[in-house]
């Protein structure tokens, strides 16, 4: 009996053991003294909350990280540990596994549409990873998110790629401090829900800054600066309940323009030099709060359709309001409403 007794306690604490054994550090070189000279066989040969430290080198792999690992830069610096397309039809760094990190890495050249469209960093499917100061050009899609949650996207650089950062059906996501430019779309949303964009940078990009569509609801945008592109903030296709707050916006075509959404509250935004319009709410949109704005030296500043939409205490310099819907006269201010007194009071004197 006292030997069984004793058989057990020493399994148990076998257990233990294992389950609190520290996690290695694998080193990724070509200068013979890493433990791997190619970052793949890191991976195939790590455990679970490993970390993979990349020395300063170029690599040309096509990565499946389906171990939740930590893959890092030994330098932190993405410009000299560079992971380059050996496939440009496939993902750089394909993930399918929950709780990765991949952070210091320049990711490039997965620019060749064979199947489906590859991307530098590809996540489908996975939780809880980070991908941060990371910078990812001439790829097709840089960072792409297909049904993954809960993960961080931070201080990542996205340039020259068709979808500078990219999330189809993902929710509760955070995309901060990333800098996507000189790409067709900088941030695209498809399907994506209760995501947090924060501090981001999309400028320069050929078509929208951001662009938010088909029923990706409840997205959260704050403080980003969105510049030179087409449309600098576009919610279309029932992308509702959505809060655009405190966004430096100038310098497109159109700064913000909802289409065919409901519900949204744009407030406390900076417009300013968009060549058309400063805010555009047309279609079927209605029930959207525009208020607290500034705008300045926009051609127009507001232009609605739709219906009940409300839009009111916004400071518009040097350009006007534009309603095609008269219910919505009584929130647009008292600026326009003594433009069309002392319009109506020149057409009297006249007659």
């Amino acid at each position: 009996m006292k030997n069984k007794v004793y058989f057990s306690m020493v399994f148990v604490y076998l257990i233990l053991i294992a389950g609190t054994a520290e996690a290695a550090t694998i080193t990724v070189g070509k200068n013979g003294e890493a433990n791997y000279t190619i970052i793949q066989e890191a991976i195939n040969n790590a455990n679970d909350s490993d970390t993979i430290l990349v020395y300063s080198e170029t690599f040309t792999e096509n990565v499946i990280v389906n171990k939740s690992v930590s893959i890092k830069s030994d330098s932190d610096n993405p410009d000299d540990t560079i992971i380059q397309a050996a496939n440009p039809g496939e993902h750089i760094f394909n993930v399918t596994e929950d709780d990765v990190t991949i952070s210091g890495f320049k990711i490039t050249g997965a620019n060749k549409i064979i199947t489906s469209q590859p991307a530098g960093i590809y996540l489908e499917g996975v939780n809880n990873s980070v991908i941060s100061n990371s910078k990812l050009s001439d790829n097709i899609v840089g960072i792409d998110l297909q049904s993954s949650d809960h993960n961080m996207l931070s201080n990542n650089t996205a340039s020259n790629n068709e979808r500078g950062i990219s999330l189809t059906n993902s929710n509760d996501n955070d995309l901060i401090n990333n800098y996507a430019f000189n790409n067709r779309f900088g941030i695209y949303f498809w399907g994506s829900k209760n995501n947090i964009l924060n501090y981001n940078n999309a400028s320069s990009n050929e078509e929208d800054g951001i662009w938010i569509e088909d029923g990706s609801n409840n997205n959260t945008l704050s403080n980003n600066a969105i510049s030179y592109s087409d449309v600098g903030i576009l919610l279309t296709e029932s992308s509702n309940n959505g809060t655009m707050t405190n966004n430096n916006v100038n310098s497109n075509l159109v700064g913000i323009e909802i289409i065919d959404s409901n519900n949204n509250t744009v407030k406390d935004n900076f417009l300013s030099n968009n060549n058309r319009i400063g805010i555009s709410i047309i279609r079927d949109s209605s029930n959207n709060t525009v208020k607290n704005n500034f705008l300045s030296n926009n051609s127009e500043s507001i232009v609605t359709e739709g219906s009940n939409n409300q839009i009111y205490n916004n400071e518009i310099k040097e350009s006007g309001i534009h309603d095609t819907d008269t219910s919505q006269m009584p929130f647009i201010g008292p600026v326009l409403t003594v433009l069309i007194f002392g319009i109506a009071f020149v057409f009297m004197r006249k007659e």
